[in-house]
């Protein structure tokens, strides 16, 4: 974005009535939805134009004709959709014929083609200032095209005229309009779609980097096998290795002549452990006077086969862009990049279609369920405009090098639009980075033992202070012992991944990372227990009164304590969880969503949010306010002014409430009482643990997540599909087409999400994605082993299967392990403690 303070100002000022607009579900301001009424596009050699009545193939055709050197007068209103890029003609003409006025439709770009394919270039844009010579209906021409451009002059000091623009009015209005019954939930379920969608949106029409490219050089190669040329082969198991000193790693590209990268990305593989590299500088210009164009750094929790973009939509072309790793993971040496993708304003890319918004897809968004397509295609279109206004000024709102100064405070009532923002990732990553305050001198010991954890769990009752549990137990042995110990901050490295070393007593375990992974499973398991009829260990979280209610969604959740004042201790959890959020852990929490929005400082309301934790209060208070007299008696006459909490405390709602009644003419009023009174039930709780968790990460990382993004950083993802575990798996000496491979999987598609659960745990000492699974044979120390129990080896997050028989049995042995086995590792004698 340009260094111009007016035409910041210009943008910010925009952005704030766009806010405002989404807020108060208002159409947005003009000059964003702004598309120009006069494109014209200039028609090369012998070309063949077929003009439809519908932007699809299929629709009548209009006329259908060869034109040679001619000109399509067209709106700047265009249409995208599976079959290519569409533009909307309003007249075209040649040397030959006159003007002939026609309204219809033109595929410019063909989906079905290749970018080098000459007839993807027969047709093309001319710039405003070659327009004016050509002006439809003697309409005044100008060079602000582009909406951008529009929304400086409209919000700058020195305002312009409406008369001085010339959009298309039906158009404009057609993107401005707000949907039928639309509302800030269908906004926010949109975007859910389009963030799910956004990877496959990114991966379609990658151009071949030869494409682009005349030469690529490296600055080392391992061996031959692995040089330059796998950068370009297309297979992503291929790979360059580097063979030089540490951060001296450099691929650089020579560019044809013309192009201008779009996007520029590198295709990484996270399994490649401290190969991957982390941190990426990306050098353009010419070649002896190069200059930095990006820093990237790599999220390093990235699983398997990945696309990273180091560089997007450049202003110029550039004859040499040099990428170089500076840094890899764990300090790594060497490098490995597994492929080079581009995309260029060469390349006309479809992108965003109309296609996407498929019923079969929209199903599983109820809120968009029943919205027409291109309803939802225009105001996806909408959004990205907003979220390429955001972009553009966003690092004016907070500078990264002030990010402890202030807040990203007007963004909070849009932040369920956030996701769509490409430069909010990067920066969270610059604030967590520049906050950081270096790793411990030292990793703490802890002796634990899980069997007294264990036992406690079966009956609390034996160990009310409940110093036998894990969490208590990690407590009490990370305290510092005397008074030149310091405890932990929590505030280092995400490369940093075990934070203690764990022994287990009567456990033979050697603590590299699995241990530590468990210990974290455990203090999970204690403070939010999966099985819903055992005893809650602990008494820092309970469970909501949606658990008792068959019917709803939200039933396997928790919440804190209100009658649990050890402040202190939900400090401590709140530490963790900023330490999760920093790194690539996770500390299994299943709290609502009503707390994690309170914790984040979101804004909360009674009907949607509270009904995550006790849907059957907000229905009797629904009913109450909504019942007429006559009725009243007979369902709340013996209502008084007490309301009982999620822990079954009660709560007087005035002075010796529980003997005063609740008359019909008071109900409003009591309403309100009760609402206030348990939406704030545990406000103390809560505020202790966001007290924690921001003394770890800074105020900004909160505002600019979403509840649920702050949720899987924390905790991971609760829904563990086939397909996501597929994804993050690695074999090693053994095939997938065996068929005990085969036999794991088709166990694990029969298992539930909680049986998924617990065999992730039982491989990796995590209950949620995202974690690696390398999967191995298992050594046999008999002759024949089939049908014998998976070990594990939660240190380097690897099962060891067995052969089986039948996929029944493989499905028994597997569920057992993952239930029964918590720890194979047998590294150690139980002795040597």
């Amino acid at each position: 974005m340009s260094a111009d303070p007016g035409r910041r100002l210009a943008l910010i000022r925009c952005l704030r009535d766009s806010i405002d607009c989404l807020v108060h579900n208002r159409s947005l301001p003009l000059s964003l939805c702004y598309i120009p009424n006069e494109v014209l596009y200039e028609v090369k050699r012998d070309t063949q134009v077929t003009v439809y009545s519908e932007p699809v193939r299929e629709s009548e055709h209009l006329v259908s004709c060869v034109i040679s050197d001619g000109q399509l007068y067209a709106s700047g209103e265009e249409m995208a959709n599976s079959q290519g890029q569409w533009i909307r003609v309003k007249a075209f003409k040649t040397e030959i014929l006159p003007m002939k006025y026609l309204e219809g439709w033109v595929l410019l770009w063909d989906s079905k083609k290749t970018s080098d394919d000459p007839q993807q270039t027969q047709i093309q844009e001319l710039k405003p200032e070659v327009n004016q010579k050509h002006a439809l209906l003697d309409m005044k021409k100008h060079q602000t095209q582009s909406w951008l451009d529009i929304v400086t002059a409209s919000y700058s000091l020195n305002k312009k005229s409406d008369e001085d623009f010339d959009p298309d009015s039906e158009a404009v209005e057609k993107l401005r309009s707000i949907p039928a019954n639309w509302s800030r939930d269908h906004d926010e379920a949109l975007v859910h779609f389009l963030s799910e969608e956004s990877d496959i949106l990114n991966d379609e029409h990658l151009g071949s980097v030869k494409s682009y490219v005349e030469s690529v050089d490296v600055s080392s190669c391992c061996d031959e096998d692995e040089g330059a040329s796998c950068l370009t082969d297309g297979d992503a198991d291929s790979y360059w290795e580097s063979d030089g000193n540490q951060g001296a790693h450099w691929i650089k590209l020579c560019m044809k002549k013309g192009t201008v990268i779009k996007k520029l990305f590198l295709t990484l593989d996270g399994s490649d452990d401290n190969y991957l590299p982390y941190h990426i500088v990306v050098m353009a210009g010419e070649a002896e006077h190069l200059k930095q164009v990006n820093d990237v750094h790599v999220d390093l929790n990235i699983m398997g086969i990945h696309d990273v973009c180091v560089l997007e939509n450049a202003s110029q072309h550039y004859k040499v862009i040099e990428i170089r790793i500076k840094e890899c993971k764990d300090d790594g040496i060497d490098t490995r990049i597994h492929g080079i993708k581009i995309k260029s304003t060469r390349e006309r890319d479809v992108g965003l279609n109309i296609d996407i918004f498929k019923k079969e897809k929209c199903v599983r968004y109820p809120k968009l369920d029943g919205y027409d397509s291109e309803i939802l295609y225009r105001r996806s279109i909408l959004l990205q405009r907003f979220a390429v206004l955001l972009d553009s000024v966003i690092q004016y709102l907070v500078p990264e090098w002030e990010f402890s100064l202030g807040s990203f405070n007007m963004l909070k009532s849009i932040k369920p639009i956030l996701p769509l923002s490409k430069k909010r990732l990067s920066m969270l990553d610059t604030f967590l980075r520049e906050s950081e305050l270096g790793n411990p001198s030292g990793m703490p010991k802890l002796f634990i033992n899980r069997q007294s954890a264990a036992d406690h769990k079966s009956d609390p009752s034996l160990d009310p202070e409940c110093k036998n549990t894990v969490f208590n137990q990690i407590y009490e042995g990370l305290r510092p012992k005397n008074r030149l110990d310091k405890p932990l901050d929590y505030r280092w490295s995400s490369r940093y991944d075990q934070w203690w070393e764990c022994k287990f007593a009567a456990e033979g375990i050697i603590d590299q990372g699995g241990g530590f992974r468990d210990s974290l499973a455990d203090m999970g398991d204690e403070l939010c227990p999966t099985a819903a009829d055992t005893p809650v260990p602990l008494p820092y979280f309970i469970r909501s009164p949606n658990q008792y209610h068959e019917e709803d969604a939200n039933r396997d959740m928790y919440i804190p304590n209100p009658s649990c004042h050890d402040y202190s201790k939900y400090h401590w959890i709140g530490q963790l969880m900023g330490a999760c959020l920093r790194g690539k852990e996770s500390l299994v929490l299943s709290m609502s969503p009503f707390i994690w929005k309170k914790l984040i400082g979101d804004d909360v309301s009674w009907k949607r949010d509270f009904s995550t934790v006790d849907r059957a209060e907000v229905k009797v208070m629904e009913t109450m306010e909504t019942i007429d007299q006559v009725n009243y008696k007979a369902l709340f006459g013996e209502k008084v002014w007490t309301v009982s909490l999620s822990d079954g405390s009660i709560d007087q709602l005035k002075e010796h409430g529980d003997t005063i009644g609740v008359s019909c003419e008071e109900r409003t009023e009591y309403i309100s009482a009760v609402i206030k009174a348990r939406m704030k039930e545990c406000d103390e709780q809560i505020s202790a643990i966001r007290e924690g968790l921001l003394s770890v990460v800074p105020l900004p990382v909160l505002e600019l997540l979403t509840w649920d993004e702050v949720e899987k950083r924390v905790s991971g993802d609760a829904e563990i599909t086939i397909e996501a575990l597929k994804k993050t798996s690695h074999y090693e000496d053994i095939e997938q087409t065996e068929a005990r491979v085969k036999y794991l999987w088709e166990a694990l598609s029969n298992f539930s999400n909680e049986d998924r659960s617990r065999f992730l745990r039982f491989v990796t000492g995590r209950r949620r994605l995202p974690a690696p699974i390398y999967i191995c044979p298992l050594k046999a120390l008999k002759e024949d082993d089939t049908d014998a129990l998976p070990e594990s080896s939660t240190c380097s997050n690897t099962v060891y299967l067995p052969n089986y028989s039948s996929a029944k049995i493989a499905e028994e042995k597997l569920r057992y392990a993952a239930y029964n086995c918590i720890a194979i590792d047998t590294d150690m004698s139980t002795w040597d403690e």
